[in-house]
């Protein structure tokens, strides 16, 4: 960075703006360009800068022997204004303040070289707190919303008490909490339960006030469903809760139903990695199964499908996601009707065609360019 300049990353803020005419500036009595380092060389002080037409009308930063170090206050066209600091780096440090054009306090954040850390507030055009979060460079642990009349809107913990707003809704004093969430000032939007910062329980209801989706840690299972507008279960997903540290995969079942309450779907998961999947037609006959099996490096995926009326429709075979060995193709009847190898690759390698009696009826070989002998 320039020690004369205004740093890279605060002049193409400016920018994106929209702030293209000129500033008038001015320095301890003297005339001065941000644009021009020659201007500021040396000096210390709190630059005041005005533009009528700009995006930016106004803004004060403050020089240490030329340098750009230190609080900065901006004003927008339309009010906004911004209270921060800048470090040697160019970047926001410190706390920073956002007020709205009617002088409210619309957020409040704690930064440490540009990055977020701590107290995070953000306040409703009324000015009230609407939002209270911790956060830790990208990461956001602890997240509270509220209303005006400072019911709950929202709730995410962390596993160790962080404000003094946690400690009894994340359940950090020993004993599961029990919360109301509110969408709107006496309509409850679901319910959660914490114990010390991990989730418990947790259910969203919709406008009618159904529940559209759970989630509850039972038992050592995480288990996790989402409902259809009529109530009636359309997703399930129940598996070991596992460590986020741990290099242990996921392990149980996932299923999927119709709005019917026909099963249309199951997965099993071990390992962390799928080892069987079944489906459903509507009517109830199977529609598809398939088993996973790791080898090393090599997945192998058999999969065998039906016709709605029970009848095999097909077998295939995948070696990491190609076709691999002999496939085999029925018609609605059963009756074997073809069979395909595959090769390395995933291949064609040679084709058996059967007549509606099931009986050979032609065979052909193929070449590596497709061609047939």
């Amino acid at each position: 960075m320039s020690r004369f300049t205004l740093p890279l990353a605060l002049w193409l803020a400016l920018l994106s703006l929209g702030a293209h005419a000129v500033p008038s500036c001015e320095l301890n009595g003297e005339r001065v360009s941000p644009y021009n380092g020659h201007t500021t060389a040396g000096k210390s002080g709190v630059m005041r800068c005005t533009d009528e037409d700009g995006a930016v009308r106004l803004r004060e930063q403050t020089l240490r022997d030329g340098r750009f170090v230190g609080p900065v206050v901006m004003v927008l066209r339309d009010g906004e204004r911004r209270e921060y600091s800048v470090n040697e780096r160019g970047n926001r440090d410190g706390l920073a303040r956002t007020y709205d054009p009617r002088g409210t306090l619309r957020k409040e954040e704690n930064l440490e070289d540009g990055s977020a850390v701590g107290v995070q507030k953000t306040f409703a055009e009324a000015g009230h707190l609407q939002r209270l979060d911790f956060a830790l460079g990208r990461r956001t642990l602890l997240s509270i919303g509220y209303l005006a009349d400072g019911a709950l809107s929202e709730l995410r913990c962390a596993d160790v008490s962080l404000l003094p707003q946690d400690r009894e809704v994340c359940g950090h004093h020993g004993r599961a909490s029990q919360v109301t969430l509110y969408g709107a000032p006496g309509t409850a939007s679901g319910t959660v339960s914490y114990l010390r910062g991990e989730l418990q329980r947790l259910v969203v209801l919709g406008e009618q006030g159904r529940t559209v989706r759970s989630e509850e840690l039972k038992d050592g299972r995480r288990i996790k469903r989402v409902f259809y507008p009529s109530g009636a279960l359309r997703s399930e997903a129940d598996f070991i809760e596992r460590d986020p540290n741990s290099a242990e995969g996921r392990e149980g079942v996932s299923r999927e139903w119709a709005q019917s309450g026909q099963l249309t779907q199951e997965t099993t998961w071990a390992d962390g990695y799928e080892q069987r999947i079944e489906q459903w037609y509507l009517n109830g006959k199977q529609k598809m199964r398939q088993q996973i099996r790791r080898e090393g490096r090599n997945r192998e995926r058999t999969t065998e499908s039906f016709w709605d009326n029970g009848q095999p429709a097909s077998v295939n075979t995948e070696r990491n996601g190609r076709l691999w060995g002999w496939q085999k193709y029925f018609s609605e009847d059963g009756v074997l009707l073809r069979e395909d190898e595959h090769g390395e690759r995933g291949l064609l390698l040679r084709r058996k065609r059967y007549n509606a009696q099931g009986v050979l009826e032609r065979e052909e070989r193929f070449l590596e360019d497709g061609s047939r002998i």
